[in-house]
């Protein structure tokens, strides 16, 4: 079944706000990053109680060192910007049935970190083809081996263009549902629960997209070869797939990205009837006025497929703030 849209076979402050039935999660990081003052030591300066009669040796005097200018503290959200970012999220939101976004944001350069929504029950659709490779090269990594050329065969096309062929045979390879099941709390994806007629069906929400994104961007558990390929591959997305968490991306910067998009019939099981309803979901690390910046994005029970392109992308747009503020 295809997970295709219309083309088919291709820790300072902390709150939590809980407004209509949805919590909201705001931490914030400390404005402007820890930093050590320049050291204010200088050399202690002498000078002679009397003249001697003989002309005493020029001795020079101290050289004072420059002190290292302290890092520019990067600006930081305030709560105040929370509450803003909240209420629009809340907007977009009532969109849809209740239950039907799920979106958060942690800044890596700050450490601040936002999340609205649905804590469960989100759709993964091809979102799915990313939970399945790190579950590979986390096997890969037990094993001590590489990928080998008939799995790159399949992960590339399964990354790149979203195929769901290959998605399906490196499912059955790695070791069906059980060996997604194996790796979930490895991976540190702890509100996730795999598919049982098909990984496009896992069931995640959008803490866990993050905590994806992270094994991405850290030491663990995946290690330095398995993050490169699986980054490698989330930057050469085709083209008309590079939406969503794109939208909010500094002019010219890289993306590594995956999206999802699925007709449902009742959000249960997958069908290719264009009159069910549709999951649009991304997930991705971009780049925001030069901070590292990871974005989850998860919606279902959506009329369309193109109106939950522009429902994701609003989402992105109006969480941003929260955890990055605008230099200057």
């Amino acid at each position: 079944m295809s997970s295709h849209a219309p083309r088919r076979g291709a820790a300072i402050a902390g709150s939590v706000l809980i407004v209509g039935g949805l919590v909201t999660v705001v931490v914030l990081a400390a404005r402007g990053a820890p930093h050590r003052a320049a050291d204010s030591t200088s050399p202690l300066s002498t000078s002679a109680a009397a003249v001697p009669t003989t002309p005493a040796p020029t001795t020079p005097a101290p050289t004072t060192a420059t002190p290292t200018p302290a890092p520019t503290p990067k600006p930081t959200p305030t709560l105040a910007a929370a509450a803003s970012v909240n209420s629009a999220l809340r907007r977009l939101a009532a969109r849809l049935p209740a239950g039907g976004v799920s979106v958060a944001a942690l800044n890596m350069t700050t450490g601040a970190r936002f999340s609205f929504g649905s804590g469960g029950g989100m759709r993964t659709g091809s979102v799915a083809k990313l939970f399945l490779l790190e579950t590979v090269l986390l096997q890969h990594q037990d094993a001590g081996t590489p990928v080998s050329d008939d799995e790159l065969a399949l992960v590339t096309p399964m990354i790149e263009n979203s195929d769901n062929k290959a998605e399906y045979s490196l499912f059955l390879d790695a070791g069906g549902r059980d060996a997604l099941v194996d790796a979930f709390l490895r991976l540190g994806l702890n509100q996730s629960i795999p598919g049982y007629s098909d990984p496009a069906l896992t069931a995640t929400n959008a803490t866990d997209g993050i905590a994806l994104l992270q094994n991405l961007v850290r030491d663990r558990p995946l290690n330095a070869y398995s993050r490169s390929l699986a980054l490698r591959l989330m930057r050469n997305v085709e083209s008309d797939q590079r939406w969503g968490v794109s939208v909010v991306a500094d002019p010219g910067s890289t993306v590594a990205l995956k999206n999802g998009w699925l007709s449902v019939d009742n959000d249960n099981d997958a069908s290719e009837n264009d009159d069910g309803l549709w999951l649009v979901n991304s997930v991705g690390i971009v780049t925001v006025h030069g901070q590292q910046v990871l974005l989850s994005a998860f919606t279902q029970h959506g009329p369309d497929y193109a109106s939950g392109v522009r429902l994701v992308e609003a989402l992105v747009r109006a969480i941003t703030p929260a955890v990055v503020a605008e230099s200057g």
